[in-house]
């Protein structure tokens, strides 16, 4: 019984290092930002990044073009620099 307690605590342990490091980003956070207002840009307005954060293996880029009334939240992967999910509002 002391046995399996020890081996169920063993490979708990096990698991929960393994889930909890993420792999380190290949795209800074200067690239990400350069990337979505690439995207972002049209004809009319400039896109300014209006905050960054890294969540798990992606970054989540929220921006604004407030002389074209857009903005946005983009999700993106930090290894790939591929949007995951895009959304955009226009007033």
């Amino acid at each position: 019984m002391k046995q399996t307690t020890r081996l169920l605590l063993f490979l708990l342990l096990l698991f929960l290092s393994s889930c909890s490091t993420a792999p380190e980003p290949k795209i800074s956070e200067q690239q990400a930002k350069s990337i979505v207002i690439e995207k972002n840009t049209r004809t009319i307005g400039n896109v300014t990044i209006v905050s960054i954060e890294q969540k798990g293996n992606k970054y989540i880029i929220k921006w604004e073009n407030p002389e074209n009334c857009e903005s946005g939240v983009e999700h993106m992967n930090h290894q790939s620099g591929k949007i995951i999910t895009s959304e955009v509002t226009i007033c």
